[in-house]
């Protein structure tokens, strides 16, 4: 029987040959050499029905990057010898770091206010003053742990949360199926109880949001075994035919509002759980850059808090709904 799932004569024998070319290890040979006299065969392959219908399942494929549709819409495109990388391309190529997992930056920051509006009093610490960001490869960390021992003098941790990995797995070297988000937790705590890190100051940043606000109303949030707990409570009426919530907003946004509230609070309750550290929490859209800059400069606010605290005392905590930033 003919059912969603079928895929022509010609474009199966095009898939299978793909698929055996990676399997004996030889993709590499034929990509990029023939990208462009293979392009529009990929795309076309792409918009068949049966592999659309297959990738709206994508949450079930342990394997399938969240960059696939962005690159595989612009094969053609991608496959011109004239073919320039735009900003939003690298964004999306994530991951690649150098071959020991370690990837490094120095910056400096422009003389803005927070809210982005104005510029700050001149600071002279801040414009002889240049940061560094080092940025450690998952597969790395759980390889050589050892690296950890080189951060002793770092001022603040930034972890990465995807919240819309609670319902994505990965196998793992054992071939064991992992959940993703149980994954990051694990990671998590290996990092603040690791004794380099136990006077340090943490920031979770939580990103992918926008992935999160597609899936949530399709795949729930107790996906994730962690998660088993959530049970938003959300007024729904339906306008012109569509769900909505009391605030006015799409029952979908409103939803994965209160998921990345809830998954914070998660994290937060992990972090307490064995220290009495104040863990800082922001949102971030990593493929918006003045977004990515308000997390930083969030970062840099952070470090500036906890040297004035021997001065000044330190202050209450604040809380803010709002999706940027919040300490609790």
């Amino acid at each position: 029987d003919i059912t969603e799932y079928y895929i022509a004569p010609r474009l199966k024998a095009f898939s299978d040959w793909i698929l055996k070319a990676m399997a004996i290890g030889n993709l590499e040979d034929i990509f990029p050499a023939a990208s462009r006299e293979y392009a529009p065969m990929v795309e076309e392959l792409w918009k068949d029905p049966a592999i659309q219908a297959t990738y709206n399942r994508r949450s079930e494929l342990p394997f399938l990057p969240s960059a696939a549709s962005y690159f595989l819409d612009k094969a053609v495109d991608i496959s011109r010898t004239e073919y320039e990388l735009s900003d939003m391309d690298i964004l999306y190529a994530d991951g690649i770091t150098s071959s020991d997992g370690l990837a490094s930056t120095d910056f400096s920051f422009p003389q803005l206010a927070l809210d982005g509006r104005g510029f700050d009093e001149p600071d002279p610490q801040d414009t002889l003053l240049r940061y560094q960001l080092i940025r450690i490869n998952n597969k790395g960390l759980h390889e050589n742990c050892k690296w950890l021992q080189m951060f002793d003098d770092v001022r603040l941790v930034i972890f990465c949360v995807a919240v819309s990995d609670y319902d994505e797995y990965y196998e793992d070297a054992n071939g064991n199926v992992v959940n993703k988000m149980m994954e990051t937790r694990q990671l998590f705590e290996s990092i603040a109880l690791h004794p380099i890190f136990e006077q340090m100051d943490f920031l979770l940043l939580l990103t992918k949001f926008d992935i999160l606000e597609q899936k949530i109303g399709k795949s729930p949030l107790t996906s994730c075994d962690w998660f088993s707990d959530f049970t938003p409570l959300v007024s729904r009426n339906l306008i012109n035919g569509t769900s909505k919530s009391s605030r006015g907003s799409s029952t979908g946004s409103t939803l994965a509002q209160m998921a990345g509230h809830y998954i914070a609070v998660k994290f937060k309750s992990v972090f307490q759980s064995f220290t009495e550290r104040k863990l800082y929490v922001s949102y971030v859209n990593a493929l918006d850059q003045e977004s990515v800059r308000s997390a930083i400069r969030y970062g840099r606010e952070i470090i500036k808090w906890e040297d004035e605290k021997p001065v000044f005392g330190s202050s209450e905590t604040t809380y803010s709904e709002e999706p940027s930033s919040y300490s609790h």
